[in-house]
């Protein structure tokens, strides 16, 4: 039995980024590795590993409760085993946003916990 290619199965709606495709169809160039590896596997494998991959998060306790009517239930972390990859670019613009916030909450803090010109 012939196994299909995760491209082929993938199933990608109308008007819909995606990290891995381009508005065409076509995998954008920094997935191109990725996607050689994912046609290697089966999507029934690759389903597989992603089922393990949540039990061994599970048995691990990489985990957090949620309260639900005064019971705990405990659900692993939402995760995709596909890795999502971020271009350098993409990083800088990020970066730049995390560093103004950090500053932006060291100085709140710092006013805070003295002069307390915000309260």
């Amino acid at each position: 039995m012939a196994k299909n290619k995760y491209s082929e199965s993938y199933d990608l709606p109308e008007n819909t980024w995606d990290e891995m495709f381009d508005q065409a169809k076509e995998v954008r160039e920094e997935y191109k590795k990725v996607m050689e590896y994912l046609n290697l596997e089966s999507s029934d494998e690759l389903n597989k590993k992603e089922e393990l991959s949540k039990v061994l998060f599970m048995s691990q306790g990489i985990t957090f409760t949620v309260y639900n009517s005064g019971e705990g239930v405990e659900k692993i972390f939402p995760f995709d085993i596909i890795p999502r990859i971020i271009t350098s670019k993409e990083w800088e613009f990020i970066e730049k946003g995390i560093k103004q916030r950090v500053t932006a909450l060291n100085l709140f803090l710092k006013d805070v916990y003295s002069d307390q010109f915000i309260i």
